[in-house]
C-alpha cells in the first residue's frame, strides 16, 4: 500500500526492465497505486479488478466522485473486452492515433467509458502484463497542473502511492484529447494534443473485399504506408461477407512483416451503410465486389472503384483471393496491390484540391 515516501524506479523508457515492470503489477494486484510514464502526462494507475482500488484514486487526487477515471489499454480488443461499443467511427480514429494521445468515449452498456491505448513503452509494457486495462488519471491533485515529471507526480501523491516509475520527462506533456462517439455523433470533450480540426475534417478511403481478413486489410495497411502522417485521409476496410471481430489471415500477416508493416490490431467488420456514408472514396479488388457494393448501397456509383482502375498495367483486371493458398501466392498479391498505391496517392492528393 501507500507509503510517506513512495519507491521511485528509474525506468528506461524504451526498453523497460522486466523487473521493474513485474514490481509494478504486483503493486498494481495488491491494491496500490502506481505512478507510470505515458507520453502525454504521468498517469496515477490502479488495477479496475481490485475492491478498492478505484476509490483510492479518488482519495488521493481529492477528486469529485461524479467525474469518472478513464481507462488506459493495450489494444483495441480490450476495448470490447471491456463493452466498448467500437463502431466505425471510434474505429477509424484508433487506428489513426492509437497508439497516441487521445482518449475515445464510448458507449459501455448503460454507461460511457473512456479508453486510451498510450504511446509510451513503459506504459504498454505495464498493461500488458496487467492483462491489457488499468484505471488511470493525471498524476495530479484535482483542478491543479498535470505533472510532467515524476517528482511533480511524487511530489502532489507521494503519500498515496506505492510505486514510481520514472522514465524522464514526458514527451508531450500536454493531455490527450477526449472524443466522445454516441452512434453517428462525434464530439469533443477536451482539447489535448491533437486539434479538433484533425480529428473532425478527415477523408476516409475504404478498402472492401469478401471477408477482410485478406486483401483488403493488406491493402489498407499499405496506403495508410504509401500516405504516411498528416495527409487529411483515414483508411479503413470492410468485407461485403465478412464476420466481425476476425484477425487478419495468417499469411497476410506474414508478408505484411515481411515489408515492416502490422496487422496485429486488424480487426474485420462488415460493410454496412455507416460505412458506405462515411466513405469518400471505395475501392473494392473485384468486378463482383463493384456489383455487390452498387446493388446493396444506394448512391455509391460514383466513389466506388476498382483498385486495378489506378494500373496503368492491368486497369480492369481483379485482385484475386489469396485465401488458403501459400505465402508466395500472397505475397504476389501484397505486390501487385502494392503497385498501384502510388498512382491512388496521387489520385487522393487531386481530389483533395479545392
Amino acid at each position: 500500500m501507500a507509503t510517506d515516501n513512495p519507491k521511485v524506479l528509474a525506468v528506461d523508457g524504451r526498453r523497460p526492465q522486466s523487473s521493474m515492470i513485474r514490481a509494478a503489477v504486483k503493486a498494481l494486484q495488491a491494491g496500490g497505486l502506481v505512478v507510470l510514464p505515458t507520453e502525454t502526462v504521468y498517469g496515477l494507475a490502479a488495477d479496475p479488478g481490485v475492491a478498492g482500488a478505484e476509490d483510492r484514486i479518488y482519495a488521493a487526487k481529492e477528486r469529485d466522485r461524479g467525474k469518472p477515471i478513464p481507462l488506459l489499454v493495450s489494444n483495441l480488443d480490450a476495448v470490447m473486452r471491456a463493452g466498448g461499443q467500437v463502431g466505425s467511427r471510434a474505429r477509424r480514429l484508433a487506428c489513426r492515433y492509437w497508439p497516441g494521445p487521445l482518449t475515445l468515449v464510448l458507449n459501455c452498456g448503460r454507461k460511457t467509458e473512456g479508453f486510451r491505448v498510450p504511446d509510451h513503452p513503459v506504459a504498454l509494457a505495464v498493461l500488458k502484463a496487467a492483462g491489457g486495462i488499468l484505471r488511470v488519471t493525471s498524476a495530479n491533485l484535482s483542478g491543479a497542473p498535470a505533472a510532467r515529471t515524476a517528482e511533480a507526480a511524487v511530489a502532489a501523491l507521494g503519500s498515496s502511492v506505492s510505486l514510481v516509475l520514472d522514465a524522464g520527462p514526458a514527451t508531450l506533456g500536454v493531455e490527450s484529447t477526449v472524443v466522445q462517439i454516441d452512434g453517428k455523433t462525434m464530439k469533443i470533450l477536451r482539447q489535448g494534443f491533437i486539434p479538433e480540426k484533425a480529428i473532425m475534417n478527415r477523408r476516409l478511403v475504404l478498402f472492401v473485399c469478401t471477408g477482410n481478413v485478406c486483401r483488403s486489410p493488406m491493402a489498407e495497411a499499405l496506403l495508410r504506408h504509401w500516405l504516411g502522417p498528416d495527409t487529411g485521409w483515414d483508411v479503413q476496410s470492410a468485407g461485403v461477407a465478412a464476420f466481425d471481430g476476425m484477425p487478419a489471415s495468417e499469411p497476410a500477416q506474414d508478408v505484411l512483416a515481411e515489408k515492416g508493416l502490422t496487422l496485429d490490431n486488424h480487426r474485420s467488420q462488415s460493410l454496412d451503410q455507416a460505412l458506405v456514408d462515411d466513405a469518400d472514396l471505395i475501392v473494392v479488388m473485384t468486378h463482383d465486389h463493384l456489383r455487390a457494393v452498387r446493388q446493396r448501397f444506394s448512391r455509391t456509383a460514383e466513389k466506388v472503384f476498382l483498385l486495378n482502375a489506378f494500373s496503368y498495367t492491368r486497369r480492369d483486371a481483379d485482385v484475386e483471393d489469396p485465401i488458403g493458398t501459400s505465402n508466395d501466392v500472397y505475397r504476389g498479391v501484397r505486390d501487385e496491390m502494392n503497385a498501384v498505391m502510388p498512382d491512388l496517392v496521387l489520385y487522393l492528393q487531386e481530389k483533395m484540391k479545392p
